[in-house]
Order: structure tokens, then C-alpha cells, then sequence
């Protein structure tokens, strides 16, 4: 039933409650007054009877008395007064039956043989009324009078037209007034809906619905201007807000410009303008090894290894910077991998390099990545290769590499590090190993880990001194 009413609209459902309320008001009065009619008319009808019956009393008794036919005829044709009487009926003492009214007549019922074998009153749809005539004490005769309800449901159904009339003439004067009702109750209601949807439809908070009454619809209508007061300050406050970080988004992109030039251009510096006195010095201190060897002594000769390796180590690191700045500028282009091949092929390529290392290297099979392949190939070179590097010590080196929900790892049985430095593990020129135990820059892990940024992802370590480490990343799918 409520799911029904739901689909009709307020005015509708107005008009539905007062029309169902008048007619249940109209239905109980009519039904309480049929009733009541119904009552009044079966006392009227027994009254009547029992007067007609005290009237004729003396006569029937004296007629009874002394045998007179006649006049108990007569008794019995007058008691039967009008059509609601069926038949009256006379008995003697005996309860022989001695006259009974308009005998022969189109209207003559039988008269019972007992009287007595129903009680007196109403009895399904007849009135029986039996009245004892006595004589000094002795009854000498019996009145049996039947009535029928005729009149009584003729004033019913009388009552029941009148209120169906009732009903109709109502039921039309109250849609009538309901309709013209109804607008005071709905038209702020529909007033409210059609500027809330515009709200809706058009983003302007600045609208305020019309307030007509001082009602709870009145008040209603208060708190939704209010409420649109709150949001529209809100939105002023929102909008100016986008406008100064839009503001300070166009400073930070323009101050993130020039500072990538200025990083490109430190990158053009650190190719070009360090790299040539590098070369310099690496190649001024070979020529001196190979032409004046003889003419230096010992020490002479280590000082300029020396600086040969310095310089080398220095061009070493100026490459990994470069890279490092590459990785941080250069565009993203994903696209899904075979992510096993390409571990195979670094790995591959790492023991090419030394093919006299026998290293136990597991990849799971069936791999896939949805990465930019350039990017993720250093990312696996670094950590295969550090993973190399720090097994160099261990009899039976084993790495492998996989993926597991979702979670890609690349795990080593070598060196390890202490946890408790790991929060340096992924730092530029950081390094929890000295560079006599293990060579390196430290700035490949710093590279691995930008990448993964990059990628959306995350990148962790878990190890134990000379247990090995295992090195955990994500990227975005």
C-alpha cells in the first residue's frame, strides 16, 4: 500500500486522505443511524402491539367467557390493524384456536398450533407477541398476534438510500473544497521542488524559495534559504580558494620550470664543462705512466693510479647523477610487459659479463607489467645486480625474483644490512656497506626507488646481516 501511495503526488495524496476520511466519516454516521433506526423502529413496532393487545384485552376476555364468536372475530379483525400485523389468532383455555383475523383473505397465514412453542418477541425475521387472558386468576385464553418487519426494513433501506445520496453530494462538494485546499498546502511544496531542482540543474545557490505562510511548511522553507545561505558561502569560500591554489599552482609550475631548466642546464654543465677536465686529468696521468714510468719512483707512480682511479670513480658518479636527473624528467610511456622475459635478459646480462660466476637465479614464470619498459629495466639491472654484488662472499649464491598478490621482489641469500639503517637504504650517496667490502656509488638504489615513484608505486627492504635481503615494490595498475 505504501509503495502504491508513493508513486502519486502530494496533491493527489491530499486529495485521497480527505476523500477517504469524509467517506469513512459518511459511512460510519450512516451505518450508526441505520442502526439506530433499526432499534427505535422494533421497540415501536413491540409498543404498538402490546397497546393495540391491552385495549382489546377486556373484550377478547369477556368474549372468551361467554363463547361469543362473533365477538372474538371481530377482536381478532381489529387487532390485525394495518399490513404489519401477518395474523392474529385466538385461542380458549385449551389452546384450541377459537378465531383468527380476515379469515379467507389473499393476506391469511396459518395460525401455529402451540403458541407457546416460541417465546414472545423478535424471532429471525417476525415479531411474535402472546398475551394469556385470565379470569379471576384462571386463564381462559390465549392472544397470539405475528408481525412482520416490513416497515421496519423499509426505513432502512429508506436510510441506506439517503446515505448513499449523502455520500455522493458530499464526496463532490469535498473534492470540490479539497482542490481548492490542497494549492495552500502543495503550492509551497511544489514551489520549494521546482527551485530546489533549479539549484540542482544549475549550480545557483544564489535562488531563495518564495515563503507564503508562517507554518512548518513555512519554516521548512526558512531552513532551506539558510541552508542555501551556508552553502553559498561555502561555495564563495571554495571558489576563492581554487583561485589561489590555481594561483599558486601556476607559481609552483613556473618555479618547477625554471627550475628544471636550471637542472638542465647543470646536467649540460656537468656533461660538457666537468667531464672535459676529468678526461684531462685521467688522460695527463696515463701519459705520465707510460712515458715517464722510468724516470719515477714508487710512490710517484701510486700517487698517479691514484688520481687516475679518483678521476675515474668522479666520472663514475657524475653518470649516475645524470641518470638520476633523466629518470626524474623523463616522460612515463606504460604499456604491458612480459615481465618475466625481461628479468631473464638482465640476468642473462649480468652473467654475461662474468661468466665464470655460477649463481642459482630463479624468475617466475608468466609475469606480466604494466609499466614503462625503459624505466622498469633499470629498475630490475640495479636490484639484480646489487643482488650480484652481495653475494660475492656467500659459497652458494641463489637470487629470485617473482611476484606474489600483487607484489614484485627480487631476494638474495648474501650480505644483508642492519634494519635499523634502512631508512638510508634508498638515500643519494648513501651506503650501509663500505666501498673496500663492496664497490659501488650509492646512488642506484636512490634511481631504483625514483622510478617506482613514478610509477605510483612503493618500494621496501627486509634483511638480517648475512642472511640475505629482499627487496619489495608495487606499481600502479
Amino acid at each position: 500500500m505504501i509503495r502504491m501511495l508513493s508513486a502519486f503526488s502530494i496533491k493527489q495524496k491530499l486529495t485521497m486522505v480527505m476523500m477517504l476520511t469524509i467517506f469513512a466519516g459518511v459511512v460510519l454516521m450512516g451505518v450508526f443511524f441505520m442502526g439506530y433506526e433499526r432499534i427505535q423502529s422494533r421497540e415501536q413496532l413491540a409498543h404498538e402491539v402490546t397497546v393495540i393487545t391491552k385495549v382489546s384485552y377486556s373484550q377478547v376476555a369477556a368474549a372468551l367467557e361467554f363463547e361469543d364468536l362473533n365477538t372474538l372475530q371481530e377482536s381478532a379483525n381489529s387487532l390485525d390493524y394495518d399490513y404489519t400485523i401477518d395474523v392474529v389468532c385466538i385461542y380458549d383455555g385449551d389452546l384450541v384456536l377459537q378465531a383468527r383475523s380476515f379469515l379467507g383473505s389473499i393476506r391469511a397465514i396459518p395460525c401455529p398450533d402451540n403458541p407457546h412453542a416460541d417465546p414472545s418477541g423478535f424471532v429471525q425475521d417476525k415479531y411474535h407477541h402472546i398475551e394469556d387472558v385470565f379470569s379471576e386468576s384462571e386463564r381462559i385464553g390465549t392472544i397470539f398476534i405475528s408481525a412482520n418487519m416490513d416497515y421496519v426494513n423499509s426505513q432502512i433501506q429508506r436510510y441506506f438510500y439517503m446515505m448513499l445520496t449523502a455520500l455522493g453530494i458530499i464526496s463532490v462538494v469535498s473534492l470540490l473544497v479539497a482542490m481548492v485546499l490542497q494549492k495552500a498546502v502543495t503550492d509551497p511544496i511544489f514551489d520549494l521542488a521546482q527551485t530546489a531542482t533549479s539549484i540542482a540543474n544549475n549550480r545557483d545557490f544564489s535562488l531563495r524559495a518564495a515563503k507564503n505562510s508562517d507554518d512548518e511548511i513555512g519554516q521548512m522553507v526558512d531552513a532551506f534559504n539558510e541552508m542555501l545561505t551556508a552553502i553559498q558561502q561555502r561555495d564563495q569560500e571554495l571558489q576563492s580558494h581554487k583561485t589561489q591554489l590555481e594561483s599558486k599552482v601556476e607559481e609552483r609550475t613556473a618555479e618547477l620550470q625554471a627550475a628544471n631548466q636550471e637542472l638542465e642546464a647543470f646536467s649540460y654543465s656537468v656533461s660538457h664543462d666537468l667531464r672535459s677536465p676529468l678526461r684531462a686529468i685521467d688522460g695527463f696521468s696515463q701519459a705520465l705512466l707510460e712515458d715517464y714510468a722510468d724516470q719515477l719512483d714508487s710512490a710517484a707512480l701510486g700517487y698517479l693510479e691514484r688520481v687516475r682511479m679518483a678521476s675515474q670513480r668522479m666520472g663514475t658518479l657524475i653518470d649516475s647523477m645524470l641518470w638520476l636527473s633523466r629518470v626524474t624528467r623523463q616522460e612515463i610511456v606504460t604499456r604491458t610487459v612480459n615481465f618475466s622475459l625481461m628479468c631473464e635478459e638482465v640476468v642473462q646480462d649480468i652473467q654475461d659479463r662474468d661468466p665464470s660466476r655460477q649463481v642459482k637465479v630463479t624468475v617466475q614464470p608468466e609475469m606480466s607489467m604494466r609499466c614503462d619498459s625503459r624505466l622498469m629495466r633499470l629498475v630490475i639491472s640495479n636490484l639484480v645486480d646489487n643482488a650480484f654484488k652481495y653475494t660475492l662472499k656467500v659459497a652458494a649464491p641463489e637470487v629470485s625474483i617473482g611476484c606474489k598478490e600483487g607484489i614484485y621482489y627480487v631476494k638474495d641469500n648474501g650480505a644483508g644490512f642492519d634494519m635499523r639503517y634502512s631508512d638510508k637504504l634508498f638515500g643519494v650517496f648513501q651506503r650501509l656497506h663500505s666501498k673496500d667490502e663492496f664497490e659501488g656509488t650509492g646512488v642506484g638504489l636512490a634511481t631504483v626507488a625514483r622510478v617506482i615513484q613514478r610509477h605510483g608505486g612503493d618500494i621496501w627492504a627486509e634483511s638480517e646481516v648475512n642472511r640475505g635481503a629482499t627487496f619489495f615494490f608495487t606499481v600502479s595498475a
